[in-house]
């Protein structure tokens, strides 16, 4: 499944919500931001849950720098939307955001109006605005509610996860080969083939 966050006033608010500072000193002067409450623990839970986590922003924010600077809190973005891209992909005149043109599933935004273009336009969106203190729980609980609409996900998500082992592999492939499929000759090897009667 793939997330989508707005930026401003959904994962950044103001200084009246309480936010959360994982970046090192040093690099606080590149990335002086700092994320929402909660931000951190709720991406964890949605890796955990194999969802694939991206931003989609109005700002000009460049994907790069959102990257790295996710990156320095532990956080992984698969990708970034931000208004060039989105104008480049939707055109001037579509909707303010429109995930279904980048595989986007859900879309977490504060602003109302985009739930209503999401109507609109059939995709979805969950909006969170920064009073909520229930945000997190709100976001997990709405994507597990679609994970469990979605077979193809439910299962992803119930399939033990094995770390990379070359040998089992090896060894499912042997089994997969057997002595029936590979018919042995009649004669030694090293003389020549009979010919059929």
């Amino acid at each position: 499944m793939r997330i989508s966050f707005d930026i401003d006033d959904t994962l950044i608010c103001d200084s009246s919500v309480p936010t959360e500072q994982y970046v090192s000193w040093w690099r606080r002067w590149r990335y002086p931001e700092r994320l929402r409450r909660g931000t951190r623990s709720l991406m964890a839970a949605l890796a955990r849950r194999h969802c694939k986590i991206w931003i989609y922003t109005s700002s000009g924010r460049c994907p790069r720098y959102l990257k790295s600077w996710f990156a320095s809190c532990g956080i992984s973005i698969e990708g970034v939307v931000n208004q060039a891209r989105h104008e480049s992909a939707v055109g001037l005149r579509g909707p303010s955001k429109f995930p279904p043109a980048f595989g986007i599933d859900l879309h977490v935004d504060d602003s109302s109006g985009v739930a209503m273009e999401g109507a609109d336009h059939r995709f979805a969106v969950l909006v969170v605005t920064p009073e909520d203190l229930d945000w997190v729980e709100r976001v997990l609980r709405e994507v597990d509610a679609r994970i469990g609409l979605n077979s193809r996900w439910s299962a992803r998500l119930l399939a033990p996860s094995q770390p990379f082992d070359i040998k089992r592999i090896f060894r499912d492939c042997l089994a997969q080969v057997s002595l029936s499929d590979h018919s042995i000759p009649a004669y030694p090897v090293g003389d020549t083939k009979p010919d059929p009667a």
